[in-house]
């Protein structure tokens, strides 16, 4: 089906904004097309933003664990509560995360969970765009039952043009060395994503070294883990050395200022990562280390922290950050997405000009990484669907939330 969208003020690839229709064929961009004209009276369009680390399904624990460090996070609050989680739990926590990214602008997403079929339907119920890393760990002892899982569920949809698979080895602290260069090796078959969690805290290095003998990058490098659809999540602890390291081989790296700060694990090097030639990518992370799931919040927290820490204001331009929340991601990515010109998926934000946040309009840019405010936000479309228009066009809203309050319980119930 063809749309014509007339009288928007378009987001370009050189951050110049033109006033022009936008025409859209099934699900992309093309340069005429003859259909359903909207007329959308002068607001800004811009591409969807990209989410490149988060566990949607974590919206179950949010706000559970406060003040606290990631060990203890991890090991006494959050742990614990996966155990008890079912497959239709993590569908709901997953739909309540995707409704809040779409409400956020957020159209693609990589997240890295169990239940991932779960997760697929939760996505597909939404309209969301993404890939749905299995997590992989073998601290159970079911490391290769997990990874067979995720191969499963990777041929099942890699025909799928909105919501595909991909590989999750969760950390170097939860997959045994052998465990990891299995998945690494595995990944090789596929050219799907491949997301891990590194050098996310200040003990994470040294732990590593001590009792493996080797640094976690030196290592990783040695089995091949970095590659072009790598994906990199937090890195605060990387050294100028291992960024040159992954510059060279073409990973991505996606900062998640906001959890990072949160759980007290520093500022991840994006400066000298972006001098040394890194793709730099935006990730929430979790609704339970976060606690929203909101890139437009990753933009302006993670610009400011950078200028904070060198003490200079020029540094992450306008420009820059946005790319870190759109177009960087296509990298790393089998969807074509970020940008908003021919050939590219459909996948926008409508944004209403007519907003505090956004006037006035002398630079739009900074209104849109420093004053923005989400209600802003008029709709939202994924592969030439509206799937948000002020609510949401493909779920009941109210009975989503009235079945996360209920499952909420019933996980608590099970501590």
């Amino acid at each position: 089906m063809s749309k014509v969208l007339k009288n928007a003020l378009v987001l370009k690839n050189d951050f110049s904004f033109e006033k022009r229709t936008l025409y859209i064929e099934n699900d992309r961009i093309i340069d005429f097309a003859m259909g359903e004209v909207e007329d959308l009276d002068g607001m800004l369009i811009m591409p969807g933003l990209v989410n490149t680390h988060t566990h949607a399904g974590m919206t179950l624990f949010r706000g559970v664990a406060e003040d606290v460090d990631l060990n203890d996070w991890l090991f006494k609050y959050i742990f614990p509560r996966e155990d008890k989680l079912t497959e239709k739990d993590v569908y709901i926590g997953s739909l309540v995360g995707f409704m809040e990214m779409v409400k956020h602008g957020i159209t693609t997403f990589v997240d890295m969970y169990f239940y991932e079929d779960a997760i697929y339907q939760a996505a597909k119920d939404i309209g969301i765009r993404g890939i749905v890393a299995r997590g992989l760990a073998d601290t159970d002892e079911k490391g290769e039952k997990k990874l067979r899982l995720a191969e499963e569920f990777i041929k099942k949809h890699r025909d799928d043009d909105l919501v595909k698979g991909g590989f999750g080895p969760h950390a170097l602290y939860t997959c045994s060395m052998d465990y990891f260069k299995e998945i690494i090796e595995t990944s090789k078959n596929y050219d799907l994503p491949v997301t891990f969690h590194l050098l996310e805290s200040p003990d994470e290095r040294a732990n590593f070294k001590r009792e493996n003998g080797i640094e976690s990058v030196e290592f990783l490098d040695s089995i091949g883990a970095f590659e072009k659809n790598t994906i990199i999540a937090h890195g605060t602890d990387l050294n100028d050395d291992e960024l040159r390291l992954i510059s060279k081989r073409g990973s991505t790296l996606s900062y998640n200022p906001i959890s990072n700060a949160k759980l007290g694990n520093g500022i991840a090097p994006i400066k000298a990562a972006i001098e040394l030639g890194v793709n730099v990518t935006l990730g929430t992370d979790s609704a339970a280390s976060n606690n929203s799931l909101n890139i437009f919040s990753e933009m302006k927290f993670g610009a400011l922290l950078q200028r904070a820490k060198f003490h200079d204001p020029k540094i992450l331009k306008l420009e820059e950050i946005i790319k870190m929340g759109t177009s960087n991601a296509k990298k790393s990515l089998p969807f074509d997405v970020g940008t908003l010109e021919s050939g590219m998926l459909a996948d926008l934000v409508v944004i209403d000009l007519n907003n505090f946040s956004m006037v006035p309009m002398e630079n739009m840019l900074a209104n849109i990484v420093y004053s923005f405010d989400a209600a802003s936000i008029k709709r939202v479309m994924v592969g030439g669907k509206w799937i948000y228009d002020g609510e949401f066009l493909t779920v009941d809203g109210k009975k989503v939330i009235e079945d996360f309050e209920k499952a909420y319980s019933e996980v608590n119930s099970r501590l």
